[in-house]
């Protein structure tokens, strides 16, 4: 097996390095959430990884270094920063799957919803906020220039949480660029039609679970998956039902390539 490569750079956090492995003729593209990195996709490169896929975990446009650096992204890069992702992956793999953990999750969307993925799997995707306090937004954003999170990432698994590579704070115009960003890719829901396998928790405190029925009803994929948890948190794939997720992904992921190779 090919050991996983963590790709470090200058002013990235330890733990929060690009993570890619290149095996096989499948490639896994998995995109982390707003304001986390690629910490919230190394479980997952690392079980995939032990079964021949190739995997690439980039890190987002602002993220992993320090929540300054989210000042000056507008939502269009991350989108961008997707799009380059998922072209470098189609150059090197005959099959890629695109995955995402919440914003991640909206990214792989996106990328679906323009180009013929093979297959693509949310975690906890995110294509609406519910909080009553957004509507306040626009005002906070005048007077304070972050938010900080009182309860660090929302995560129930104790050693996960801590080991977890996310700012303690994020800028509010950066929340004002993901809330675009969401808005887009709910518009865009009804162009997706790649075999999907969509994953949340009913205990997210995040990113509601009406979130993953919404995108249910709106894909226009003929095989759509729906798996619903109901022990973990937010960051479902470094949470407590990750083993039995990937299990999942595992087995959506054998059934596409099974059926692509049975039609040829």
């Amino acid at each position: 097996m090919k050991p996983l490569t963590y790709r470090k750079k200058d002013g990235v956090l330890p733990g929060a390095e690009a993570i890619s492995c290149n095996l096989g003729d499948t490639g896994l593209l998995f995109f982390h959430g707003f304001t986390g990195s690629p910490y919230e996709g190394s479980l997952f490169a690392e079980h995939f990884s032990k079964l021949g896929y190739g995997l690439s975990v980039p890190l987002l446009p602002g993220h992993g270094t320090q929540p300054e650096d989210l000042l000056s992204i507008p939502y269009e890069k991350w989108l961008e920063a997707a799009e380059s992702a998922y072209h470098e992956m189609t150059s090197q793999y005959g099959k890629v799957i695109v995955c995402g953990q919440s914003m991640g999750g909206a990214l792989a969307l996106h990328v679906a919803s323009k180009f013929p993925v093979d297959g693509l799997i949310t975690m906890a995707a995110a294509v609406f906020l519910k909080d009553w306090r957004l509507r306040f937004l626009p005002v906070a954003r005048r007077l304070i220039t972050y938010q900080y999170k009182s309860k660090g990432p929302d995560i129930r698994d104790k050693e996960s949480k801590a080991a977890s590579v996310s700012y303690p704070k994020y800028p509010l115009s950066s929340l004002d660029e993901f809330l675009k960003l969401i808005e887009q890719v709910k518009n865009e829901l009804p162009k997706v039609t790649s075999p999907a396998l969509l994953v949340h928790s009913n205990r997210d405190h995040t990113i509601t679970v009406e979130n993953v029925h919404y995108i249910y009803s709106q894909i226009k994929s003929e095989r759509k998956d729906l798996l619903v948890l109901d022990d973990s948190y937010h960051v479902i794939s470094v949470d407590v039902d990750r083993a039995r997720i990937f299990s999942e992904c595992e087995r959506f992921i054998q059934s596409i390539l099974h059926s692509d190779n049975s039609g040829s």
